[in-house]
């Protein structure tokens, strides 16, 4: 019994110590669109280490539940994908969004890809990253994929 106690006490000891994986949340702003992306950013170990996943708010509407996003490790460029639904329906937008967010600059490009073509929507625009989660947007600017 005394060998049972002492095991859970040192397995109780290495759960306040070891340190749990850590997540961050962060919000994208273009510049020059009203679309925002929220990110957390995770420690997941195994192959890929760190895990990118969120949402685009693509139809400008303070919604972030409608387009599921998902990423790369942040790098000197963080690559994203998605498939948005348009709000209040079932229909899914036409393309599947492809990001390119660059650190150097802080540029992205975005393409609307289908099975046979890449079709640029946005090209050398540019995006804020600010620490936590994206508060209401600016609905006055245009959305990126229009």
């Amino acid at each position: 019994m005394k060998k049972f106690a002492l095991c859970c006490l040192v397995l109780a000891l290495a759960v306040m110590v070891v340190p749990q994986s850590q997540a961050a949340t962060y919000c994208i702003t273009l510049t020059s669109f009203c679309d925002q992306i929220q990110l957390t950013s995770q420690s997941v170990g195994g192959v890929q280490k760190t895990i990118l996943y969120g949402a685009w708010d693509w139809e400008c509407t303070g919604d972030l539940t409608d387009a599921s996003i998902a990423g790369d490790p942040p790098g000197a460029t963080t690559y994203l994908g998605t498939r948005p639904i348009y709000v209040g329906t079932d229909y899914a937008f036409a393309y599947t969004a492809e990001w390119s967010l660059k650190k150097s600059g802080f540029l992205f490009d975005l393409y609307g890809v289908t099975a046979s073509s890449a079709i640029p929507f946005q090209l050398g625009q540019g995006w804020v990253l600010n620490n936590g989660a994206c508060r209401p947007h600016r609905s006055n600017l245009p959305q990126a994929t229009k």
